[in-house]
Order: C-alpha cells, then sequence, then structure tokens
C-alpha cells in the first residue's frame, strides 16, 4: 500500500524593494540554502504569519532582516504580485516599494536558517540590478524597480511573472556588497 502524497505547501509571503536616496535597491545574498552551490540575492521579506496583514508581515520582516524599524502604512501600497513552485510547495509573494534613506543593516533578528542563508547584502544601482537579475528570487525585479523610482507607482499590482525558479543558478557574487 503506497504513502498518501505529502499535502503541498502554501506559502503567502510579503517582500519589500528598498531603494535609497541614490536609486539603489537592498538585496541579501545567499550562498548554498537550496543546494551546496546555489547562490542567489532576495529581496527583504519572507512569510505571513497567520493573523497578520501583508502590510504588517512585511513591516516586520524589514525589522528581523535588517533593523530598519517602518510602519506597516509606509508600505502601502501593494505594487506587485508573483505565484510559482518552489521546492516545498507553492509560493504566492506580494510586493510593497520603500523609498528610504541609506541605513546600516543589522542581522541581530534573523531567524532560524535565516542565520545561516544570508551571507551578506548590496545596495544596487540599476545597472548592477539588471546583471544579476535572472539571480534574484523568487522573480527578476529591475524592471519593477525602475518603474517605481521613476515615480510611475503601480496603482494596481503588476503580476510579475514566475520563472520556475529552482535555486540551481550560477555563482552569483556580491557586487561591493558586505557580508553579516
Amino acid at each position: 500500500m503506497r504513502n498518501p502524497p505529502e499535502p503541498l505547501v502554501r506559502r503567502r509571503s510579503a517582500r519589500v524593494l528598498i531603494v535609497d536616496e541614490s536609486d539603489r535597491v537592498l538585496l541579501l545574498h545567499s550562498s548554498g540554502f537550496v543546494t551546496p552551490e546555489s547562490q542567489y540575492f532576495v529581496t527583504v521579506g519572507g512569510a505571513v504569519d497567520e493573523g497578520e496583514s501583508l502590510a504588517e508581515a512585511a513591516a516586520r520582516e524589514v525589522f528581523e532582516e535588517t533593523g530598519l524599524r517602518v510602519a506597516p502604512s509606509d508600505l502601502e501600497p501593494t505594487v506587485a504580485r508573483t505565484a510559482g513552485e518552489l521546492w516545498f510547495g507553492q509560493e504566492e509573494a506580494s510586493y510593497f516599494f520603500l523609498r528610504t534613506p541609506r541605513f546600516d543593516l543589522d542581522f541581530d533578528g534573523l531567524e532560524g536558517t535565516e542565520v545561516q542563508e544570508i551571507t551578506g547584502y548590496a545596495w544596487l544601482g540599476p545597472d548592477q540590478l539588471r546583471e544579476v537579475d535572472d539571480s534574484v528570487f523568487p522573480v527578476p525585479i529591475a524592471a519593477l524597480v525602475e518603474r517605481c523610482v521613476s515615480g510611475d507607482i503601480p496603482a494596481v499590482p503588476v503580476e510579475l511573472d514566475w520563472p520556475g525558479w529552482r535555486g540551481d543558478l550560477k555563482r552569483c557574487p556580491i557586487p561591493g556588497g558586505a557580508t553579516p
């Protein structure tokens, strides 16, 4: 007799495109989390806890992953959405845009696997972002960041294409970045 299949994990996440006064977006760098050789960038954000709104989850994740405190109201509106399959199941991600002066990150709030997963960070300008865009988890964001930076904040969330991200991308060094 066969074992029943594992239930599909469905994860809602809230992600934040944090951009400084020089139009550089903050990305976290990860190495070896999905596979031993994987390296990629990830936007700030993570899973929505039960009872949290998307904006509340996004504000909490910004604090945990960077040390920056923001109010959920600073993150409205949702500028983009995407959904697709990952190694653990299905991800549904909503994106917020936050313009803020550059700040020094504080990784003291990282939880569990984030401590091993996050290996550095970088503030990337438009050219650098386009260079690494196919290595951003879970979807490329360069066009969306450029649109928001230009002042064209979507009134209705943009649907971002899900490229079938698997985590086995090319090696992705941190251009001018820092380690925790």
